[in-house]
């Protein structure tokens, strides 16, 4: 067994790695490659392979999350094949991923695996981690979904004056990428579950990057809710994989202005984006504590597939 640093020629087999563990989230060296150069430099990173029988049995990293960044707390990943597990190469993996953090002096890991994996889970517990959040993700058939169902779904508040826009009908708005940054880190903070204890605000360059001009952004699929001149509620999704499906991004309605039906009307203009469109789904995630959201959720026919969990385990100062 060898393990080192891994370099861009490592990229297939991690590829490989991933794809083994991960069949329905399929990815590539060539994506491995770019994510890496569109990584921020000043967020930590680094990354190992395991090398048994002369390929690429397995591959660790440590990083920072751009979400919640601090300079001691660190999200890891670790990856073996099936046909290598339970042979100690996740442990030594492990190993090298905790002395390769030792100089930036950690305080907290993050790790991840969801419930279809439970040997990830046992291995996670097995080494001090335990269960902090748990997300829930959900599936829409778009091209089965019954619009006339929710049909006059908007109705209900418009003789409040609240009205649903799209980004393009706000374009002559000089403030409103401001309002919708606003109104996101609002909403953001509200949403029940283990986010607002744990988040950091991203800049403005950044949000409207992920939500607006970014690779992944779908700015098409983002509406706002308006009474006025205020942004009090909105609803956008992003592109998992364009034309095909769609992932559904923060949806949420200022509190003076909930129990309006505001909220699904958002989504339901979501919904109807991408069924116009040929989208096949709409894939979603939310905390487990969010019950409002994963009620409209089940109300609009999202069938829940997994829970994703996140684990910490919190380090002795050295």
């Amino acid at each position: 067994m060898i393990i080192r640093q891994a370099t861009p020629s490592d990229f297939l087999g991690i590829a490989e790695v991933i794809n083994s563990l991960f069949p329905d989230a399929p990815t590539s060296a060539a994506e491995i490659a770019e994510s890496d150069q569109q990584r921020d430099p000043k967020y930590q990173f680094k990354r190992w392979v395991a090398i048994e029988d002369g390929q690429i049995a397995g591959s660790g990293n440590y990083s920072q999350s751009i979400w919640f960044a601090h300079p001691q707390k660190f999200r890891i990943f670790l990856g073996v094949k099936p046909e290598y597990q339970r042979h100690g190469i996740g442990s030594m993996l492990y190993e090298y991923i905790i002395q390769g953090l030792l100089p930036l002096d950690p305080i907290a890991l993050r790790a991840m695996a969801s419930d279809d994996h439970p040997e990830s889970i046992r291995f996670l517990e097995k080494h001090g981690f335990r269960e902090v959040i748990r997300d829930v993700r959900s599936r829409l058939n778009v091209q089965a979904f019954d619009l006339t169902r929710f049909a006059g779904s908007e109705d209900h508040f418009q003789g409040e004056g609240i009205v649903i826009k799209t980004l393009a009908e706000l374009d002559n708005d000089p403030e409103r990428d401001q309002k919708l940054y606003d109104l996101d880190w609002e909403l953001s903070l509200s949403v029940p579950g283990d986010l607002a204890a744990t988040i950091e605000r991203r800049g403005l360059e950044r949000y409207i990057e992920y939500a607006i001009t970014g690779p992944d952004a779908n700015p098409d699929g983002f509406f706002i809710a308006v009474k006025g001149n205020e942004f009090i509620g909105l609803s956008h999704t992003t592109f998992l994989e364009k034309g095909v499906s769609l992932y559904q991004g923060l949806t949420g309605v200022k509190p003076p202005y909930r129990h309006l039906g505001i909220g699904i009307a958002l989504k339901l203009r979501g919904i109807a984006y991408a069924k116009s469109n040929g989208y096949s789904a709409i894939e979603a995630e939310n905390d487990a504590k969010n019950k409002p959201m994963l009620a409209m959720n089940e109300k609009l026919g999202f069938v829940r597939t997994q829970d994703v969990i996140t684990f910490e385990k919190e380090l002795q100062p050295l």
